[in-house]
């Protein structure tokens, strides 16, 4: 039997499945993560999974700066507001269809510093 925590830590792994599935399904986000980042799967979707936990259970699997990542791909093609736009649109929809339960509000609103946050300090970078 799962412990509430694991509960919640599973919640948080099926929920990044199902965002990713339609991130990787979407036209505009696709190519960003598989054209241009060239992710690899197997070894992102553990460490979005991770950072997830980090964030809203406060596990510590989770040690490395986000921020360079996506540095790095900004640097090969320049995100664009709608690129943020639709990630958290996507973010949000897959969170209201699978809701995290006590953590859902949580989300939704580290959701959106993140994609603000991002835009704000890759357009530093970019501009």
């Amino acid at each position: 039997m799962l412990s509430p925590g694991d509960e919640t830590s599973q919640q948080i792994d099926q929920f990044v499945d199902a965002f990713y599935e339609r991130v990787l399904a979407d036209p505009l986000l696709a190519p960003m993560f598989l054209e241009v980042a060239r992710i690899n799967l197997a070894e992102h979707l553990p460490r979005i999974k991770a950072y997830w936990r980090k964030m809203l259970l406060g596990h510590s699997d989770y040690r490395r700066h986000m921020m360079q990542k996506h540095r790095e791909v900004d640097a090969i093609k320049h995100m664009t507001p709608e690129h943020y736009e639709r990630w958290l649109s996507l973010f949000e929809d897959t969170l209201e269809k699978q809701p995290l339960g006590t953590s859902s509000e949580r989300a939704f609103t580290l959701a959106r510093r993140v994609a603000g946050n991002m835009r704000q300090n890759l357009q530093r970078f970019s501009g």
